[in-house]
């Protein structure tokens, strides 16, 4: 009887792992997926501009923190709008309304979206310690300093960090290598039954 407990047991714990693994990857499909549109975007643009030496690993972690995970919780007029880093509009742009009554940069594609990101970071006064951070091929987190002076969180240096080491860093470079999965031989279900009784 105790067998069939710790059976049940067990059982009743993998299928919470299962859940729990399922729900970890499916934030991880959607963050890994803009990743991509990062790169086909970047392709774009010649590899001795400044738009293809942007580290995707800045503009992924700022879409990530800026869209809640890929989630867009409490923001669904970014999500509507296709603005994945908070854009606002400039005088003549299309733009959705918020429930707050700010204007939001409307985007047709995630594409647009990065497009004028990288824009921004080119040509944004408010960005001049971003460029020349990456001019100076200095680290990730050196970008995410220079963000502090245009952003309205006070402490929005540190949640960037806290994203790319807790969320990007960990999906770009990943601890152990992937490898397929291989398929152990299990004993006939019969045989596996007589050691429970």
């Amino acid at each position: 009887m105790i067998q069939i407990q710790e059976l049940i047991k067990h059982f009743v714990l993998g299928i919470a792992s299962l859940i729990l693994i399922g729900t970890a990857m499916a934030d991880d499909t959607k963050i890994r997926n803009f990743l991509n549109d990062i790169r086909e975007v970047k392709e774009e643009y010649g590899k001795d501009s400044f738009e293809y030496s942007i580290p995707n690993s800045f503009i992924l972690t700022v879409a990530t923190a800026e869209t809640g995970n890929m989630e867009f919780d409490g923001a669904s007029t970014a999500k509507k709008a296709n603005n994945f880093f908070g854009i606002h509009p400039s005088e003549g742009d299309d733009f959705l309304p918020t429930k707050g009554g700010s204007k939001l940069a409307k985007y047709e594609t995630p594409k647009d979206s990065i497009r004028a990101f990288i824009n921004l970071m080119k040509t944004g006064s408010a960005y001049d310690g971003v460029r020349k951070a990456i001019n100076e091929n200095k680290p990730v987190e050196s970008m995410f300093n220079a963000m502090g002076s245009y952003a309205e969180k006070t402490d929005y240096t540190q949640f960037l960090n806290t994203v790319y080491r807790s969320r990007v860093n960990e999906i770009l470079n990943p601890i152990l290598p992937k490898r397929k999965p291989f398929s152990k031989k299990r004993k006939p279900l019969g045989m596996q039954m007589q050691g429970l009784q």
